[in-house]
């Protein structure tokens, strides 16, 4: 359940009137990878697999989905079995909808698992472009449009077609879910990010780790 709904007050200058809302849902994930908890992130819950998946492949854990054996989930739990480690890793870190390269050990240790190069040509905008793309990404927040409280983070290719769209509190967690949703079409030399919020070096590194050659945000 990605949003609910809550009682509230409204206060306008008659006083406060009574009214129920929509709001966002914000609850701990844990991560338990080969036996052992290893991370808690708060999320907005929705596409959980995809989300814990992308993020062991951001941080440069995995480098593609045939390292996992199994992954599961069982209320608020994530349980991944494969054949990885994640020793050399922060272990036990909570991860904010706020934050996100605080779960990141090192930028060597991302890198040392060679991310695909990104070419530098074949992939061409103009200005009309990036409107029409952030208007589209606008229309599909449908979350974003009932709750006010959610980023979304979309895929989309070279004919200005948005491919998938993900949402979340927190955008790393919407970037980190797009990436676990397509871990098996990676690269995306093709396909470029479109970022309801704004493009932070965490959100540039997930971008280069997918190997995109373009990131649009508001």
């Amino acid at each position: 359940m990605m949003e609910k709904r809550i009682a509230a007050q409204r206060i306008a200058s008659y006083g406060a009137k009574p009214i129920e809302e929509n709001v966002a849902v914000e609850e701990p994930l844990e991560l338990h990878i080969n036996g052992s908890p290893w991370a808690a992130i708060m999320r907005t819950p929705g596409q959980d697999c995809e989300l814990a998946i992308g993020l062991l492949y951001t941080e440069g854990i995995i480098s593609s989905y045939s390292e996992i054996d199994e992954i599961r989930l069982e209320d608020n739990v994530i349980i991944i079995e494969g054949d990885f480690s994640v020793d050399d890793h922060v272990r036990g870190f909570v991860r904010s909808s706020s934050c996100g390269v605080c779960g990141s050990a090192s930028l060597d240790s991302i890198f040392s698992r060679n991310p695909p190069k990104i070419p530098n040509k074949g992939f061409t905008l103009n200005f009309e472009d990036v409107e029409e793309l952030v208007g589209k990404l606008s229309e599909g927040q449908s979350f974003f449009q009932t709750t006010g409280g959610m980023h979304a983070v979309g895929l989309f290719d070279q004919d200005l077609e948005i491919v998938s769209i993900t949402e979340d509190v927190g955008r790393h967690n919407a970037m980190d879910k797009i990436i676990g949703q397509s871990i098996s079409s990676l690269p995306h030399n093709s396909l470029g990010f479109l970022l309801s919020g704004r493009v932070s070096f965490e959100m540039v590194q997930k971008a280069v780790m997918a190997g995109s050659p373009c990131i649009i945000a508001i």
